[in-house]
């Protein structure tokens, strides 16, 4: 029922956006907190459900108001985006990391329609209330929240080394047209690779080859299913997310933010399709090698 749920919500988000002609409908961090949310035992994030909702929220209209009025350079709004994210998350005295792309996606693909905060808010209530639906089934173990007490100077070490990186990134990838070395769910994994307690900062190889595999998986699908062959792009996310789900099980791993690439790919230009998993593992590889500089030596 748990994986069934997952393709339920990815059919409602696609075939939505697909009957309204809005691509602000896609929210691709839905399949992190699908991954999240249903493909582990219990909820992988230390939070609650109502910060959870309020969190993305609060993130995505974060995102449009940088968008709307914050007229500067794309790279400077990016970065301005992962700063007020990463506070949200400091104050929010969780670890739901993917806030921070609910706040760099409008960023990154320049999104002014109020459908995206409303995509974001709507699809991440129906999240939560399936995943209630399997807690009070007993299908999926009940969440206890327990607050995350930060140690202010090294959250704040590790938020200036971020910052910092992710400017300089963003520089780059926009002058030479490779953007997607810098997407909204790499900054999560970022974020998440340098907490040392992290499960995930103990897989090193393992999340640059999910995360790369999952975004080559969102590439083929959309490719040959829906550019290639015509069919509709719902074919293509739920071939996507089955292949998400068969590697998610391979890896005995649920990774959230690889799971959000296979539905990024959904929504980037056709152009960018075929080397888009390219830009994502040059974007993980990079990020997670400043991590193990990070971990090794700014919190050491």
């Amino acid at each position: 029922m748990k994986s069934f749920f997952m393709f339920f919500v990815l059919f409602v988000m696609i075939a939505a956006s697909e009957v309204l002609g809005e691509r602000e409908v896609i929210f691709p961090e839905v399949a992190a907190l699908c991954a999240g949310c249903f493909l582990a035992p219990r909820l992988v994030w230390r939070t609650n459900y109502l910060k959870m909702l309020a969190s993305i929220s609060i993130c995505a209209l974060f995102g449009l108001l940088i968008v709307l009025f914050a007229p500067f350079p794309l790279w400077i709004q990016f970065s301005l985006g992962f700063i007020i994210g990463q506070l949200v998350l400091f104050f929010s005295k969780t670890s739901f990391a993917p806030m921070i792309s609910a706040i760099a996606l409008p960023i990154l693909i320049q999104t002014k329609s109020p459908v995206y905060l409303i995509a974001a808010f709507s699809l991440t209530l129906l999240v939560i209330l399936l995943s209630l639906t399997l807690e009070k089934l007993k299908i999926k173990e009940k969440n206890a929240y327990e607050p995350v007490n930060y140690n202010p100077k090294e959250f704040f070490a590790a938020f200036a080394f971020r910052t910092i990186f992710v400017a300089l990134i963003s520089v780059i990838a926009l002058r030479f047209g490779v953007k997607f070395c810098i997407a909204p769910p790499l900054l999560v994994a970022f974020t998440e690779l340098c907490n040392k307690n992290s499960p995930a900062a103990k897989r090193f190889f393992a999340v640059i080859l999910l995360v790369t595999l999952c975004a080559l998986a969102g590439s083929l699908s959309r490719y040959f299913i829906s550019i290639t062959l015509g069919f509709p792009l719902t074919l293509a996310v739920l071939l996507a997310g089955a292949m998400v789900l068969g590697l998610v099980k391979l890896f005995s791993f649920p990774f959230p933010p690889a799971a959000a690439m296979s539905v990024l790919a959904m929504l980037i230009p056709e152009e960018a399709v075929v080397f888009y998993p390219l830009q994502v593992f040059a974007g993980i590889s990079v990020l997670s090698l400043l991590t193990l500089i990070l971990n090794s030596s700014v919190l050491k």
